[in-house]
């Protein structure tokens, strides 16, 4: 696959996650703001919290559709021309309530708007995640070099994908109010997520028929039962778990700990965003030189150590308390860019262990993993910001000592349930 290739299929992250981005980042908020009759963020967030349990559960089945689509001898790309739109659609629903209408009319808006969202998101993103294992395969067999290198295309999309959410859309929002740019945003990005279909590799041929594969429960056991695939998703699910952390404790690090005020917020998340987007560019080689296993394990060990040393932030070190800050969360970019990097070609290592057509399913599984974890997260954070009237900044640092020590916790699990497989394996 040539740069434009390699383009084109990025643009499928950098489209989805960005209205991923758009629709977390102002949801509440748009609830909060009194933006139409009928919505309150208390309500909207129970709301919201439905929808993405329904989220999670769907994960699996879009995988095993998208999986028994391809033993069925039909090209996964196809797949996101049917899907494609879904979320454009769904986020522009969401922001459509307005002061005009009645509490019933913003009522369905709202939850005609996230179902759309969140089922044209999961059936759009697996079958698309799978595609690392589909174009990766030409007539010598899979292309390990390719797999590797898309897997880190989408772990840069994703960051790209942050970084325009937290610069264009609060400008776009200031000047056009929350309906008009949901519209602004989903136009672009719904033509990006329609690239990837057109980046296919001239070597990848049509699909082979295969009506002896895994049924979808057989495909669910194989994933359930496989330890290494049970310690990926340990390893990095400890990992998102505290990219969650660490995003929901910025504003309080910035305020409480810095000393500063929410538009600092920028000021720590941008040298995190400057020093991991250009680390993609080395996460390859990287993995030519020690395997995606051991660059993950070192990157999660020193980002647990960074993500650990967030909690004792506040002195001056260098320059100011916000400069040293800075520094930190500089330093913690290019390990996560090794994690988001290996992320896919990790799960689809897995996968490829059955040598069936399960890579999807796979997908489904762990997504629906690290979703619910993710929700604990940010749960356990709620919780510390609740306790600052009690614990003072303590609770703020304790954010910090909390995100690092789950780095720490995946890496024990890894090592823990795959040294179970592997000697399962030699007893074998």
């Amino acid at each position: 696959m040539n740069a434009t290739g390699l383009l084109l299929f990025g643009c499928g992250q950098l489209g989805m996650m960005a209205l991923a981005r758009f629709f977390f980042q102002w949801l509440l908020h748009f609830a909060a703001n009194g933006s139409a009759p009928g919505l309150a963020a208390a309500t909207v967030g129970a709301a919201f919290f439905a929808f993405r349990i329904f989220d999670g559960v769907t994960d699996p089945l879009a995988g095993a559709l998208s999986d028994g689509w391809v033993r069925k001898g039909r090209e996964r790309r196809a797949l996101l021309r049917y899907s494609f739109l879904l979320p454009a659609i769904g986020l522009v629903l969401v922001f459509a309530p307005a002061p005009s209408l009645s509490p019933l009319v913003n009522w369905l808006l709202l939850g005609i708007g996230m179902f759309t969202f969140f089922v044209g998101y999961t059936l759009y993103a697996i079958p698309y995640w799978s595609l690392l294992d589909d174009y990766s395969r030409g007539p010598s067999g899979t292309d390990t070099a390719l797999r590797a290198t898309l897997s880190n295309v989408l772990g840069a999309g994703l960051l790209a994908a942050t970084a325009v959410g937290f610069v264009a859309s609060p400008v776009l929002v200031d000047s056009f109010g929350y309906g008009w740019s949901a519209i602004l945003f989903a136009v672009p990005c719904a033509a990006l997520m329609l690239l990837p279909y057109f980046s296919q590799p001239a070597t990848v041929g049509p699909p082979v028929p295969n009506e002896k594969a895994p049924s979808l429960w057989q495909s669910f056991r194989l994933a359930l039962t496989h330890r290494k695939f049970l310690a990926v998703i340990a390893l990095f699910a400890g990992g998102q778990m505290s990219f969650t952390i660490m995003t929901a404790a910025a504003p309080f690090i910035a305020t409480e700990l810095v000393g500063g005020d929410l538009t600092d917020v920028a000021w720590l998340l941008g040298p995190f965003l400057g020093t991991a987007l250009p680390s993609f560019a080395l996460v390859p080689r990287l993995i030519k030189r020690a395997g995606w296993e051991r660059s993950t394990l070192v990157a999660t060990v020193m980002l647990g150590i960074v993500y650990g040393g967030t909690g004792v932030l506040g002195a001056a070190w260098v320059g100011t308390p916000l400069q040293s800050a800075m520094l930190v969360f500089a330093i913690g970019g290019p390990m996560a860019a090794v994690l988001l990097g290996l992320e896919g070609e990790a799960v689809i290592a897995c996968a490829s262990e059955r040598g069936t057509h399960v890579t999807a399913v796979y997908f489904g599984v762990y997504n629906f993993v690290v979703k619910a974890l993710n929700g604990v997260a940010l749960l356990l954070t709620g919780v510390l910001s609740a306790l600052r009237d009690d614990w003072g900044v303590l609770a703020v640092r304790s954010m910090g000592w909390l995100a690092g020590g789950l780095l720490f916790v995946g890496v024990l699990l890894y090592v823990a349930v795959s040294a179970q497989h592997t000697r399962g394996a030699a007893v074998g």
